[in-house]
């Protein structure tokens, strides 16, 4: 999701050098953590480290001449979320060829597991005409009271499975925590994650762009190599786990 926050709205765009996500994913509430970003991406283990190294000596200089800590008077709050929302809509519109409501009639239920990806029901999809009714666990709550909001687990599957066939609904939304993590359920109750949702999300790619390369991580079936090169006319290229990791080896590629 973060990487996908870049606007070209001129009223809020600013030159910026870096910028840090407060996340732990779906771990328990005890834990917390950050990602750190500059305008080449994400950064790994020997940048954090090197931060932490060179924020440690700072802080040690900064206390050793006596300085007082005082709040930068540059700091500025935006609502990016309104930004980064309207500019998803905007994206979709665009894709379904500048329809204003191209989900009209279509019954979508969202289930963010108490994470931070409840907006998505009102803020997204009903603007483009989805109805969201049966929609659950759409208030953030560390303490996750239903389920873990973690598209791989047993449990937060079977939620947002019944959600979809309680609801008679067309199609079921389960996020992650952080909301770069997805799974969806059709009208059947019929489960697409893992594999089923890497191969849908290739056929589209594929489609747009034959012959291309699709780059996962480690952690994906024979089938899938199956479906992507002898199905879809593409290459299926493994890289070692971990999104930066996949990110980096499809740049590089």
């Amino acid at each position: 999701m973060f990487n996908s926050t870049l606007t070209e709205d001129e009223a809020i765009l600013c030159p910026a050098d870096g910028a840090i996500m407060i996340t732990a994913s779906h771990l328990p509430y005890n834990r917390n953590g950050f990602k750190f970003f500059t305008n080449d991406g994400g950064l790994g283990k020997n940048d954090i480290k090197d931060i932490l190294e060179r924020a440690a000596s700072i802080y040690s200089n900064f206390l050793a001449k006596g300085y007082s800590v005082k709040a930068s008077e540059s700091v500025k709050k935006i609502d990016y979320m309104a930004v980064y929302t309207s500019d998803l809509v905007k994206a979709v519109r665009k894709a379904a060829g500048n329809i204003e409501k191209p989900l009209e009639g279509f019954h979508i239920v969202v289930d963010a597991g108490n994470g931070a990806g409840g907006f998505f029901a009102a803020k997204v999809l009903e603007p483009l005409g989805a109805i969201t009714s049966g929609s659950q666990f759409l208030e953030p709550d560390g303490m996750f009271p239903n389920h873990i909001p973690n598209p791989e687990d047993k449990a937060a599957m079977k939620a947002i499975t019944q959600a979809v066939l309680d609801n008679k609904a067309n199609l079921g939304i389960i996020f992650d925590t952080d909301v770069d993590r997805s799974a969806a359920v059709d009208s059947t109750g019929r489960e697409l994650n893992r594999n089923r949702l890497i191969a849908l999300m290739s056929a589209i790619v594929l489609e747009e762009h034959p012959g291309t390369t699709i780059v996962t991580d480690s952690v994906t079936s024979d089938g899938l190599t199956s479906f992507i090169e002898k199905k879809l006319g593409g290459k299926h290229h493994r890289f070692k786990r971990g999104y930066k990791n996949v990110i980096d080896e499809a740049i590089r590629l």
